[in-house]
């Protein structure tokens, strides 16, 4: 494993190059072999395996994924560290680097629709969520991804109905994918140390990658399901300026699912709510 775990290694190079690190940027750089070995063993990676990293670094991570993958494409949003991470990686043949916003980026255009594409990152803490969903959404290619995130997070994406983190956020991923926790990760591992705990996560598709519009369609139902934990779905979805259907529409769905007319959306299973999707309509 190489020197990049070493806090001191970490630490001279920022100091060599002038940087400080930015918590608006959700940049905490891994320090810790152990954690290092356990996201590389998750990942499973192959010869025949292109991976996505997003928040490369310095190179920690990219380095050993070199080692591992046939190809991996490391997106960087800060070009001061876009500039160490080439001078510490040098020119690698399986390697492209690049400067950009993975929120904005054309992601699946870096890879072919052949590719086995895992994405393997220590995902930035600031834009964990949407840029996890995003890249489920708009990466068809890719078939496992194995992340760090904040504990809160993954206690949402890990949820189960009647659960306090239970949430539109927690259908969402394990519509998209089966989510599972590798290991609970103490602030101390990274540099700096974040003020909360991570977990190192594991998803995988369950299935095909459901169409565009109906994953937006979808998507925007459940905002409508969430948007207020404490009302009875009739309320959620057939009350305010803009109901998303009547409520008699949706009392007869939820009849005809079998359901409670008090049913809550945070009661509901996920495929509990892609049938009540189904009879409601976009």
């Amino acid at each position: 494993m190489g020197e990049l775990t070493k806090p001191s290694v970490v630490a001279e190079i920022l100091e060599r190059h002038g940087i400080r690190l930015s918590r608006s940027l959700g940049q905490h750089f891994l320090v810790d072999s152990n954690v290092l070995n356990r996201i590389l063993e998750g990942a499973e990676l192959g010869p025949g395996d292109a991976v996505l990293e997003i928040g490369p670094g310095i190179g920690t991570l990219t380095e050993e994924l070199c080692e591992r993958a046939g190809r991996v494409v490391a997106v960087e949003v800060d070009a001061r560290l876009k500039s160490v991470l080439d001078e510490m990686l040098g020119e690698r043949p399986n390697l492209l680097t690049v400067r950009g916003d993975a929120m904005r980026i054309d992601l699946a255009g870096f890879f072919s629709p052949q590719e086995r594409v895992k994405v393997v990152s220590n995902l930035p803490y600031n834009v964990a969520t949407p840029l996890l969903l995003r890249i489920m959404r708009e990466l068809p290619q890719a078939r496992l991804l194995v992340v760090t995130v904040q504990r809160e997070l993954a206690d949402r994406y890990l949820a189960s109905p009647g659960e306090p983190s239970y949430g539109a956020v927690s259908v969402k991923v394990q519509f998209l994918a089966r989510p599972r926790r590798l290991a609970q990760l103490a602030p101390t591992v990274f540099l700096p140390p974040p003020r909360v705990g991570s977990t190192l996560l594991r998803l995988e598709r369950v299935g095909p990658v459901p169409g565009t519009d109906y994953v937006r369609s979808f998507f925007l139902f459940l905002d409508a399901c969430f948007s207020n934990r404490r009302k009875m779905l009739v309320n959620a979805l057939g009350g305010g300026r803009r109901p998303y259907r009547s409520r008699e529409e949706v009392a007869s769905a939820l009849r005809e699912l079998g359901l409670p007319p008090t049913a809550r959306a945070e009661e509901l299973s996920l495929r509990e709510l892609l049938g009540l999707h189904r009879l409601l309509g976009p």
